[in-house]
């Protein structure tokens, strides 16, 4: 069976830089954990070195964190709040309930009025600071904040890198804050303002200290998973890559006569054909397809070995020049980033494995 496997050794390494920077300046880390569906396992990793708050785009997922006579506990945030998650709020087990939500819209601060007073969550409003995916206007959150008196109102939130390609800087960090405090001074929250700031293209701003004093959250998941940051395109200095590795199972070995592609047919997804070495080629079937991860966010580890091309349940494998003698039963691994490695792990015909 196919199997991706997580590196706990590299992912705590990152996660530990990520806190050593966050905790010299006093901001709470809150780990993006949807990548592995809040997976109970991995969390218990991210405990261990110290994570106590977690936030998933898919509130069901909170359903698998530990619960009863488990000791460890989280502070759950759901960041991509749909309208039915807050009316199934007095259905949920109370451990699986989230303390915060990320809103966008009114609609939801009438439907948690609408909740009984001990279940509304935390609500934290998210700004529109240029990304153009989900975000109030800046000058509505206040009148917002006042208008819903009975929302349990915790401060303001930003999302950059993810749709549009906007990166933070002091300026747009400045506004969010501002935006807090304006909201803060019209609602019965008596702390201070409190700024939370989504995405790993964040953390550099961090590291340089530039907002230090206005951002009091930062909610990482790539740059911990991966060590890399998609929205910059490299690699996060000094952090390690290769977290996950995938592993296909061999299905089948056999040379097979590989024609020239002169007039190409389509496949099964209506596009063309990979082009291949021609000729008498040695050729791997594994078991997962496009479903399980994506041949262009994958790379075998053995060098010697290609791609041949996928359907949505097989992958094919060129072994000709490789000196390791494959056979029908054992694996071919591969280095994933992180569209194949959330593919990965959403599939339930790939087994997790934390290593």
């Amino acid at each position: 069976m196919a199997y991706i496997e997580l590196d706990r050794t590299r992912m705590v390494s990152n996660l530990l830089q990520v806190k050593t920077v966050t905790d010299r300046q006093s901001i709470g880390l809150t780990v993006v954990t949807k990548i592995c569906t809040s997976d109970p396992h991995i969390l218990s990793c991210l405990y261990d070195a110290g994570v106590t708050a977690i936030a998933d785009s898919n509130m069901a997922n909170f359903a698998h964190t530990p619960c009863g006579a488990e000791p460890k506990t989280y502070t759950k945030s759901v960041i991509k709040t749909r309208l039915s998650d807050i009316r199934a709020l007095p259905a949920i087990p109370a451990y699986a309930r989230p303390e915060r939500v990320f809103v966008s819209d009114e609609a939801f601060l009438e439907a948690i009025t609408a909740l009984p007073r001990d279940l509304r969550p935390e609500t934290v409003f998210i700004a529109e600071l240029g990304d153009l995916r989900d975000g109030f206007l800046l000058e509505d959150i206040p009148p917002l904040v006042a208008r819903y008196p009975e929302v349990p109102f915790a401060g303001v939130s930003a999302n950059f890198g993810c749709l549009s390609g906007k990166m933070p800087d002091v300026y747009s960090i400045t506004l969010l804050h501002d935006c807090a405090v304006a909201a803060a001074a019209v609602s019965s929250k008596k702390e201070p303002p409190f700024v939370s700031v989504g995405g790993t293209v964040a953390y550099p701003l961090l590291v340089s200290g530039e907002v230090s004093g206005l951002v009091a959250e930062l909610r990482m998941g790539e740059g911990i998973f991966f060590g890399y940051d998609s929205s910059a395109g490299i690699p996060i200095p000094g952090f390690c890559r290769n977290t996950f590795t995938l592993y296909g199972e061999i299905v089948e070995i056999r040379e097979k006569f590989v024609l020239p592609l002169e007039h190409p047919g389509y496949n099964a997804f209506g596009g063309h054909a990979v082009p291949r070495k021609t000729g008498k080629r040695r050729c791997a079937v594994l078991d997962f397809g496009i479903l399980g991860a994506a041949m262009d966010d994958i790379q075998p580890l053995d060098t010697a070995v290609t791609l041949g091309g996928q359907t949505f349940d097989f992958t094919v494998m060129d072994i000709t020049e490789s000196s390791h003698p494959y056979k029908t039963g054992e694996h071919i691994a591969f280095a994933v980033q992180y569209k194949a490695a959330a593919q990965a792990l959403l599939n339930p015909y790939i087994a997790r494995i934390i290593r």
